[in-house]
């Protein structure tokens, strides 16, 4: 018998281990990719063979011979290039490059993150769709808990991207842990304000809907900081709701807020829309403001680079949107084990360290 060594690659072929083993290639075949139908001592045969010559076969080659595409869809919030969504979207194309030649498709679809209702009809066409797994960035709560039981239901995995629920028998989440997220934030943005200081929870509001899951656990993660350190009677904590579409009634209300509470010194946004109250904020002229937001957005790091925001948070969106779709391939089409649960760093980005910051490794 010749030595053992590796075969992982093409050097070795199923016709030459049919030679060996005197059997005909599509018994090896079988047994390679355990089909059953083949007698056991021809079976015990090859099996030797393949352990004594280390014999792997080649991925690629498996691949191609499948005849039946696999379809993914991604169920993204409606972004455009630079938004937040968008870098996730880039990370989703960059592993669908990836995968190409194993008969991946990924369609992807767009909701509205401000309405629920879009969000709703968007998973239900999604499902006509009888796609093998899906990539689901679970805004709505209530609404993401009906979808994924029926894709339960049907044997359809799913993967969280961005924020993760609780309880639900997902493939894999990858994403900040959101609580931890906003504890942080709290701790970053209280320790250095002075007492009697006024704090602003500023809330994008969302038709149909409190807000999406991952601010509401960044939101919690922040309230847990102030209740453990019994802030309340330091700090007055006001919750402010901004509203995505409508500058001009913002701007009068925040205002008439300023005009009330002269001693507001601090803000945070648990999305990444501060480049927003940042404007507001620049337009005033309004000093001795710690402001803290999430996400590397152009807009949102020029207010950190001119020290309007003194914080950001940063997730890697790009990471988060490659590895989700990855997962799904490993586990439909690779049948490997994937791991459920990866979170990813909580970045703290200043004016100091920006600069050198990378958000993707990829691009370096």
């Amino acid at each position: 018998m010749p030595p053992k060594k590796d075969t992982s690659d093409d050097r070795l072929r199923i016709k030459d281990i049919a030679v060996l083993a005197k059997v005909s290639p599509g018994t090896v075949d079988r047994v390679i990719h355990n089909r059953g139908g083949v007698a056991p001592d021809s079976k015990k045969r090859i099996e030797k063979i393949l352990s004594e010559m280390n014999f792997k076969p080649n991925k690629m080659a498996q691949l191609l011979a499948i005849k039946k595409d696999c379809k993914l869809v991604a169920l993204l919030p409606e972004s455009q290039e630079g938004d937040y969504w968008w870098d996730i979207l880039k990370g989703i194309k960059r592993a669908q490059e990836e995968v190409a030649d194993y008969r991946v498709k990924v369609e992807v679809i767009y909701f509205n993150q401000y309405n629920v209702a879009s969000f709703e009809e968007v998973a239900h066409d999604m499902l006509k769709k009888n796609p093998d797994g899906v990539l689901l960035a679970p805004f709505f709560r209530r609404e993401v808990l009906r979808l994924t039981k029926e894709m339960e239901e049907r044997g359809v995995p799913f993967a969280f991207v961005d924020s993760n629920i609780d309880g639900v028998n997902s493939l894999a989440y990858y994403g900040q842990q959101s609580h931890q997220s906003g504890y942080l934030a709290a701790k970053l943005l209280m320790t250095n304000l002075e007492k009697n200081s006024t704090v602003l929870l500023l809330h994008m509001m969302r038709g149909g809907s409190t807000g999406a899951n991952q601010t509401v656990k960044r939101e919690e993660g922040f309230l847990s900081y102030i209740e453990k350190y019994s802030l309340e009677s330091k700090y007055k904590i006001m919750r402010v709701d901004i509203h995505a579409e409508n500058a001009d009634n913002n701007y009068a209300m925040l205002d008439e807020l300023f005009a009330k509470n002269p001693n507001i010194r601090g803000a945070i946004t648990f999305n990444s829309r501060v480049y927003r109250f940042a404007e507001y904020i620049e337009s005033r002229k309004i000093k001795n403001m710690s402001i803290l937001g999430y996400d590397l957005l152009e807009r949102n790091v020029r207010f950190l680079k001119n020290g309007i925001v003194e914080y950001l948070i940063g997730q890697r969106p790009q990471l988060q949107g490659y590895y989700c779709l990855m997962a799904l391939v490993k586990h439909l089409v690779l049948n490997q084990s994937v791991k459920p649960m990866t979170y990813m760093p909580i970045d703290i980005l200043l004016k100091e360290n920006i600069n050198d910051y990378k958000v993707y490794p990829f691009d370096v």
